[in-house]
């Protein structure tokens, strides 16, 4: 079993918490309540490599959205295996702040995969990936809500990780 630990970055109030939340416990809370420091939740995915099911436990940490590019200079990435990086899909500015943020975990964690996640595709009327992140194979469309994407878009990060053995 392959044990990840991964960064859920983005402002507050993207959904960070919301997303984590909908994989894990399978379900969505309406109410919006800021995550404080950060949380700390498990979730396995099962792949299917060459035949053989091989098991990646990801261990999110779910950080305070406060922390802008500041969270790389803080004790909670130390040790980080990749990352999902969030933006609301409603609210421009923060899809700006998502690319800020890969690109300082490209450079202080070079080969380490993660995904740009832009969250609330239910209120979305249009396909919003031309964004400027280099490689748009890294960037999702969920909803925490509906739930749709979220599932997919972790197994494509842990298959990344099995991938890389990290």
């Amino acid at each position: 079993m392959l044990t990840a630990k991964v960064m859920l970055l983005g402002d507050m109030g993207v959904g960070k918490t919301s997303i984590m939340y909908r994989l894990v416990f399978d379900r969505f809370e309406g109410q919006y309540k800021t995550t404080l420091g950060v949380e700390i939740l498990t979730h396995d995915v099962m792949l299917d490599v060459g035949g053989e099911r091989e098991l990646v436990r990801i261990v999110f940490w779910d950080t305070d959205g406060d922390f802008g590019t500041q969270i790389f200079d803080t004790v909670y990435v130390t040790g980080a295996t990749a990352a999902i990086i969030v933006s609301d899909g409603t609210r421009p500015q923060t899809v700006t702040r998502m690319i800020e943020l890969a690109a300082s975990f490209e450079a202080r964690f070079p080969g380490r995969p993660y995904r740009a996640v832009i969250n609330k595709a239910d209120l979305l009327a249009a396909d919003c990936k031309n964004i400027g992140i280099a490689d748009r194979s890294h960037v999702d469309l969920v909803s925490a809500k509906t739930g749709t994407g979220v599932a997919v878009s972790i197994a494509e990060l842990a298959a990344a990780l099995h991938r890389r053995s990290l």
